[in-house]
């Protein structure tokens, strides 16, 4: 028989859908990480982002700030927290694509503890890492660590990856 389809580790990454994030949810992003902290220390801080999909690109449109339980090196959101998000996106008719948390310092990588409390992880979704309690941002997007599920588990993208997939979209262009 002969094979109509042929599979590469190249022609995977390019079925990946693209990622389009609205620069108005950075922002908003970083702001809710950055207020994660208790009167003596920073904590991790989480974020969940939402819009709407389709086979080739993910359109990022709202940052979602679940309440959360947050130390310094960890968060946890409760099953009624988690379907509060679940009722807003059904609402407002979105979708969840990824999550975003912080974490101290540099490390991006995955822990044991993301890959396991990922809320709903399902084929592509997003966990973004960003470091340092997200004191510095996001910007650019490289400086983050870029984890995307993918057979069963959570693998953090290329910087090259990144630079291709995942692109920041202007609220507005003027041309005068």
């Amino acid at each position: 028989m002969k094979k109509l389809w042929k599979s590469s580790r190249r022609e995977t990454r390019h079925a990946y859908p693209r990622i389009l994030i609205h620069e108005g949810v950075l922002p908003q992003t970083v702001r809710v990480l950055q207020l994660s902290r208790d009167e003596r220390s920073a904590h991790e801080g989480i974020v969940y982002w939402a819009g709407k999909m389709s086979p080739s690109a993910w359109i990022i449109t709202t940052s979602v700030a679940p309440r959360a339980e947050t130390t310094w090196g960890s968060f946890t959101t409760s099953a009624v927290s988690n379907a509060e998000v679940i009722t807003f996106l059904a609402q407002h008719g979105l979708e969840l694509l990824a999550q975003v948390h912080s974490h101290p310092g540099s490390r991006v990588a995955h822990s044991e503890g993301d890959d396991e409390g990922a809320f709903m992880p399902y084929e592509n979704y997003l966990s973004i890492v960003v470091p340092n309690f997200a004191t510095r941002g996001m910007l650019p997007l490289t400086s983050c660590g870029v984890h995307r599920f993918n057979e069963g588990r959570f693998k953090r993208l290329t910087r090259k990856d990144v630079v291709n997939l995942l692109h920041i979209i202007p609220a507005h262009q003027g041309f005068e």
